[in-house]
C-alpha cells in the first residue's frame, strides 16, 4: 500500500514538472507591486494600512512620514515592506507631484471684464453678506500685506513645504487667485474681489512650481478639521493627469462633512481628465475668455461642471504690496465659483455638494450646444441670478412660469414645500395634497375642519391629510374610488381637478353658473368624460383653466395629471376671480 502512494506522488510531480501551469494556483497581484506613470515625476509613495494593527517596526525608525491617520508617506517600497504585511496594507500609491493650472501673465491694470461677465455688480446689491464665510485656499500661499487683500480676514494657515506657518507666497499663484475672491471692494485701490467679507485660509502646498500630493491630501483634511472650512479651492491638478485614491478620500471626507470643493479642469486643452476636478464630489470649472468662448487651453471633457472668466483677468500680484496682474489659466477660473460657494454658505450653511451643484446648474447662463456640453458644462456662471435663486425660498421654481401664483399660494399658507428649498411645481398633485390645500383655504376664509382620522380605509391614521380627507368626503367635495377606498396618492387629473374644485364652490355656496359653449375650440373637448364635462365647462368659462397649445389649436388634455403648479395658479385664479376674503396664514 505505502508502494503504491509513493508511486501516485512520483507520477504527480512528473506530471507536475511537464505541465506546470496545469496545476499552478494563479497568483494576486501583490499591492507592493506599484508603477507610476511613465514620465511623470513622484516623491516616494503614499501607503493606506489597516486601523488598529501595530506595524513590525516604528515607522519613525525609517523615517517614514504620517500624513494623516492610517496614511504615511514613505521613500521606498522597500521601506514600506520592512514596516507593513501586505494583509495590514489598503493600497500604496506614487507620492505624485501637484502642478498650479493657471500662469501669471506681465502686470497691467485694466477694466475687470470679468465681473460684469458673472454679474457681480448686480450682486453686491443683493445685501447678501458671506461675513464668517471660511474659504481655504490650498496653493502657494499669500501675500498678507498687499494693499487690496484685508489682513485682518487672512487667518494664519501652514506651510506643508518648511511645516511652519510663513506662507509668503513666492510664486504669486496663491495671491493670485485669493485677490479674485476677496480683493477689497470700495477701498480706493486697485480692484475688486466677489466676496471680500469672507475669512481666507492661506494653505501652502506649492512652490517653484509644483508641490507634493501628500501635502495637498493633508492639507485637505485640515481645511476641515482644524480650521473649520466651509469652502475650498484646489486650483491646481495631479502630475500627468494621474488621478490618486488617497487625494479621492480626502475630498469625500470634506463633502461629507459639508464642506464645498472647487477645482480647476486642467489648461492642456484636451479631453484628458485632471484631478481633483474628476471626483464627483469635487466641482469642476472650466475657463473662458472675455467674449464668452471657451479659452483654447481649458479642457473639454465631463468633469467641466460650469465655466468662469479664466483669460487675461485681473488679481492681485505678489510683486509687493501695489502689484496687480493679468493672469490665464482654469485656476483663476475656479476662484469664482469658489465665491459663489462661498455666498451658498452664508444663505443656506447646510447646504451639501449635490443642492450647491442644483444651484449652479438652474443659475449658470448656457452657452454652445443646449444643455450640458463638455466645453461650458452647464454654462457659465451669473452670481446674480444665483443670488436670486438661492434667496427666493424654493430654488427650483425660479424663472418657473408659475413663480409668482406659487409664491403667492404659499404666502397664505395653502402649500409648503416638499424639502427645505424645493417646491417641485411640476410634479403630478396627489388626491391627498390636492384636498388638504382645499381644506387650508376653507380655513384661512374662517371655517373649521374638525380633527377626525375616520373616513377610508386606506387614509393612514393621523396623517396631515387624513382630517382634511374625512371633511371633504363629508361635505361632498369628494368620493371614493370604490371598496371604501380614496386612493390618497394617486394623481389628479385635469378634470378631477375641475370636479373636485366646482364641489367645493357648490359647498361654499357660490354661484357656478356658466356658458354652456365653454368647451367650443377645444381640438380634444370629446375626451371630456360625462361625469366632469359640467364642472370643466364651469372652469374652462371662469377662467380657471385654459388649454394648452398642440397642432390644430388648443387641447384640454383631461386626462393629464395637474401638477402643483397647475394647482397653484388654478387656485389663484378662483380666489381672485371669487373675491374671496382670507384670514392671515396660521
Amino acid at each position: 500500500m505505502v508502494k503504491k502512494w509513493i508511486s501516485f506522488f512520483l507520477v504527480l510531480l512528473m506530471l507536475i514538472s511537464i505541465w506546470p501551469g496545469a496545476f499552478a494556483i494563479e497568483p494576486s497581484i501583490s499591492v507592493f507591486s506599484v508603477e507610476a506613470a511613465e514620465g511623470v515625476d513622484y516623491d516616494g509613495y503614499l501607503v493606506s494600512v489597516r486601523g488598529g494593527i501595530s506595524p513590525r517596526i516604528s515607522p519613525l525608525q525609517l523615517g517614514v512620514e504620517q500624513v494623516v491617520e492610517n496614511l504615511y508617506k514613505a521613500d521606498s517600497i522597500q521601506d514600506i515592506q520592512r514596516i507593513w504585511r501586505e494583509d495590514q496594507i489598503y493600497y500604496i500609491e506614487p507620492n505624485y507631484n501637484i502642478v498650479p493650472l493657471g500662469v501669471p501673465n506681465d502686470p497691467s491694470f485694466g477694466r475687470q471684464w470679468d465681473m460684469r461677465m458673472v454679474n457681480a455688480p448686480a450682486f453686491w446689491g443683493s445685501g447678501i453678506d458671506t461675513g464668517g464665510v471660511r474659504v481655504a485656499v490650498i496653493d502657494s500661499g499669500i501675500i498678507q500685506h498687499h494693499e487690496d487683500l484685508n489682513h485682518n480676514l487672512i487667518v494664519q494657515g501652514f506651510n506643508y513645504i518648511d511645516r511652519n506657518t510663513n506662507v509668503r507666497d513666492t510664486m504669486g499663484h496663491g495671491t493670485n487667485v485669493t485677490g479674485i475672491i476677496a480683493a477689497v471692494r470700495g477701498n480706493g485701490v486697485g480692484m475688486a474681489g466677489l466676496v471680500d467679507q469672507v475669512t481666507i485660509i492661506p494653505l501652502k502646498v506649492m512652490d517653484v512650481g509644483r508641490g507634493s500630493l501628500s501635502m495637498a491630501i493633508q492639507a485637505v483634511y485640515d481645511a476641515v478639521q482644524i480650521h473649520d472650512s466651509d469652502v475650498i479651492n484646489m486650483s491646481f491638478g495631479i502630475e500627468g493627469h494621474r488621478s490618486s485614491r488617497a487625494l479621492e478620500d480626502a475630498v469625500n471626507y470634506a463633502a461629507s462633512q459639508g464642506v464645498l470643493l472647487v477645482a480647476a479642469v486642467g489648461n492642456d486643452g484636451t479631453g484628458a481628465r485632471v484631478y481633483p476636478a474628476g471626483y464627483d464630489s469635487v466641482i469642476g470649472v472650466g475657463a473662458v475668455n472675455s467674449n464668452g468662448n471657451v479659452a483654447y487651453f481649458s479642457q473639454r471633457n465631463d468633469t467641466v461642471f460650469v465655466t468662469a472668466p479664466g483669460q487675461a483677468v485681473l488679481t492681485t500680484g505678489h510683486g509687493g504690496p501695489q502689484s496687480y496682474v493679468y493672469v490665464s489659466g482654469t485656476s483663476f477660473a475656479a476662484p469664482y465659483v469658489a465665491a459663489m460657494a462661498a455666498v451658498a454658505k452664508a444663505v443656506a450653511p447646510d447646504i451639501t455638494t449635490d443642492g450647491f451643484k442644483e444651484l449652479l446648474i438652474r443659475s449658470a447662463i448656457d452657452r454652445g450646444a443646449p444643455g450640458y456640453d463638455v466645453h461650458y458644462g452647464h454654462g457659465i456662471i451669473d452670481f446674480a441670478r444665483f443670488a436670486a435663486i438661492i434667496t427666493s425660498g424654493f430654488w427650483d421654481i425660479y424663472d418657473h412660469w408659475a413663480q409668482r401664483s406659487i409664491e403667492n399660494m404659499v404666502n397664505i399658507g395653502l402649500f409648503s414645500g416638499t424639502g427645505d428649498h424645493t417646491f417641485e411645481p411640476d410634479t403630478p398633485i396627489s388626491r391627498a395634497m390636492f384636498v388638504t390645500v382645499l381644506g387650508r383655504l376653507y380655513q384661512r376664509m374662517g371655517g373649521t375642519v374638525p380633527q377626525r382620522n375616520d373616513g377610508f380605509i386606506d387614509t393612514q391614521s393621523n396623517s396631515w391629510y387624513s382630517s382634511y380627507v374625512a371633511w371633504a368626503a363629508e361635505n361632498g367635495i369628494v368620493t371614493g374610488i370604490g371598496g371604501n377606498r380614496f386612493a390618497p396618492t394617486d394623481p389628479v387629473h385635469r378634470q378631477q381637478a375641475a370636479v373636485i374644485l366646482y364641489r367645493f364652490a357648490l359647498y361654499l355656496g357660490l354661484d357656478v353658473s356658466y356658458n354652456s359653449s365653454g368647451l367650443v375650440g377645444f381640438v380634444d373637448r370629446g375626451d371630456v368624460a360625462e361625469w366632469a364635462r359640467a364642472a370643466m365647462i364651469w372652469a374652462v368659462d371662469r377662467g380657471l383653466i385654459n388649454g394648452v397649445p398642440v397642432s390644430g389649436g388648443l387641447a384640454l388634455q383631461p386626462a393629464a395629471s395637474s401638477t402643483r403648479a397647475q394647482v397653484a395658479v388654478i387656485l389663484e385664479r378662483f380666489i381672485n376671480g371669487q373675491g374671496l376674503l382670507l384670514n392671515a396664514a396660521a
